[in-house]
């Protein structure tokens, strides 16, 4: 046995002045009487009963002692069962699959019984705590023994459409510093986005035999080869153990008009994708809708949006304009993200060569002369040998920037302030970004005819790159957003991400439309074989201080009634 509060064995030591009581005398007051033999029968009946009475006294004591030495003892929180009391901490999954329905009850439901019953059968040695689990753990409640506070937390976990994110789990690792005193109890069904990198959690496995389908992943966008054409893709997924035959229904939500539908099989598990092309498709909002009954309506729709098509309007400042205007034609054409602009005052981007346009932001190629955007142009480097400084940036996406050839580039020296991205082995930056005032320069340090860069499959993957980036459209948002994830919004005042977004649809943020889907293989399946129930045992039951408190109250009550018989006696 050990005891989980200690330090209350002190209050041991006050048997000492409760016996001291019961052991001191009360020396009588002498006073002289006229007549003694009226006394001598009083004196003869208490030399006879005070063998009794001394008795009587000492088991009154030991009553007294027992119900104290029960009281001390329940203050000290004695553990019969000899292992050590820990806090409970008891996460209640709540993401989008523990909304799915096995007849008319929900895994939810089930898991907040469940939480109930585990609280309601605590051992009151123990503390415990509530919280709820999706994309981000949150404290509900607090560690205490308070059941009612512990029980009105469980009762407040609503469901949610969004996601499971393990990550947010990692935080409770069991055996850090701040939880090394904390069991964490996980109740779910384990679809989770990645079970296996759970902490050292217990888990409470719910199951049932729930068949769903879901779009597990979607997106919508503008496609080369006309103005309006839009390809599409879904993938979905399927629990249902039998293959089952359904449709598909795409929708543009703006004219309120069935564009399609389509006729699938799904399969038990992940099915192939579903892929099409949409000619004369209109942008805007989108619906993707799956149109089965199962366990989970949240992910049978997939909510789409395709922003307006703005192609940047371009300009070209060059002695030779012939190959820029051609390769800015040759974008409208495609995915219109550029357009040739009437005149330089309505360019928001300029192509230029050897010379940097004021006032907008460019491209430049080939620096010479005097420029804020340049220094010191030298000689000519012989052969230059490109090494990429920063691989991931969205200037060098899908560029071998080590294999182009950098001819006729020259000994040149960036501003203050700028971002390489390629330099010569020697020194000499290549391609690099500066800043002017509010205008952002990218320069490429190659002559475009001496190293036939006309000709080089990543001319267009420069421009495309570096156009995107300079007019801050290379983060534009996706076609649909997984619930619970952020994006950053063009247009807006402030730089920080609107959401998360916590419910599927369309939302509007200001100019932007941004769509949000429960698009998740994990929550769609309903099932993960792989996580296997771990609790270990709980203490459940009256704690012992309870018990104690119990027998110290009976223990007072006998006393007290030996106490009134002495009396009346």
């Amino acid at each position: 046995m050990s005891f989980l509060a200690p330090a209350f064995l002190w209050t041991f030591v006050a048997l000492a002045p409760l016996a001291a009581i019961y052991f001191l005398k009360v020396r009588p007051r002498k006073k002289p009487v006229t007549a003694f033999f009226l006394w001598q029968k009083i004196f003869s009946e208490k030399k006879a009963s005070a063998l009794f009475k001394r008795l009587r006294d000492v088991f009154s004591l030991l009553l007294m002692a027992a119900a104290f030495a029960a009281i001390a003892l329940a203050l000290a929180e004695p553990d019969l069962a000899g292992d050590e009391r820990k806090d409970l901490l008891i996460v209640v999954d709540h993401s989008a699959s523990m909304s799915a329905k096995d007849g008319t009850t929900t895994r939810l439901e089930k898991a907040k019984k469940r939480a109930r019953d585990l609280i309601a059968g605590m051992n009151g040695t123990q503390r415990a705590a509530v919280a709820s689990f999706a994309e981000v753990t949150r404290m509900l409640a607090h560690p205490t023994r308070h059941r009612k506070a512990l029980l009105e937390a469980v009762d407040g976990i609503q469901p949610t459409e969004l996601p499971s994110r393990v990550e947010s789990l990692r935080a409770l690792q069991p055996g850090d510093e701040w939880m090394k005193d904390t069991r964490v109890l996980l109740i779910t069904d384990g679809c989770l986005d990645e079970p296996d990198r759970l902490p050292g959690v217990e888990i409470l496995r719910l199951d049932d035999g729930a068949k769903n389908a879901g779009i597990a992943r979607a997106d919508l966008r503008s496609v080369p080869g006309g103005p309006q054409r839009l390809g599409l893709f879904l993938l979905p997924v399927s629990s249902f153990p039998a293959p089952v035959k359904t449709d598909i229904t795409l929708t543009h939500v703006d004219s309120n008009t069935l564009v399609k539908l389509i006729p699938i099989e799904l399969k038990p598990g992940e099915n192939p994708a579903v892929t099409l092309t949409l000619d004369d498709a209109p942008t805007g909002r989108w619906k993707a809708t799956l149109g089965l009954e199962d366990a989970l309506e949240a992910d049978n729709t997939a909510f789409l949006h395709v922003p307006p098509r703005q192609p940047v309007p371009v300009g070209v400042v060059a002695d030779d304009p012939f190959f820029f205007q051609n390769a800015v034609s040759a974008f409208e054409r495609s995915d219109q993200l550029l357009a040739l602009a009437p005149d330089a005052k309505s360019a928001r981007l300029m192509l230029s060569k050897s010379k940097v346009p004021t006032d907008v932001s460019a491209i430049v190629f080939h620096p010479a002369g005097e420029s804020t955007a340049w220094a010191k142009v030298g000689d000519e480097i012989g052969t230059p040998v490109p090494k990429v400084f920063i691989k991931d940036h969205a200037l060098l996406r899908y560029l071998d920037a080590e294999t182009m050839s950098f001819a006729g580039a020259r000994q040149i020296t960036a501003p203050a302030g700028s971002v390489v991205l390629v330099a010569d082995e020697s020194g000499p930056p290549l391609i690099y970004l500066t800043r002017i005032g509010a205008q952002t320069v990218c320069v490429v340090n190659l002559d475009p005819l001496a190293a036939q860069f006309y000709l080089s499959a990543w001319f267009p993957v420069l421009i495309h790159n570096a156009a995107a980036h300079l007019t801050h459209r290379e983060d534009l948002p996706p076609a649909t957003l997984a619930t619970g994830s952020s994006a950053r919004v063009p247009g807006r005042a402030d730089e920080t991400p609107y959401g998360p977004i916590l419910t599927s649809g369309f939302h509007e943020t200001g100019e932007w439309t941004l769509a949000a889907s429960l698009v998740s293989p994990e929550e769609s399946l309903l099932r993960n074989e792989t996580l296997k129930e771990s609790l270990k045992p709980i203490a459940s039951g009256e704690a012992p201080s309870y018990w104690l408190l119990v027998l110290a109250i009976l223990v007072l009550a006998g006393e007290s009634i030996l106490y009134h018989r002495r009396k009346v006696g």
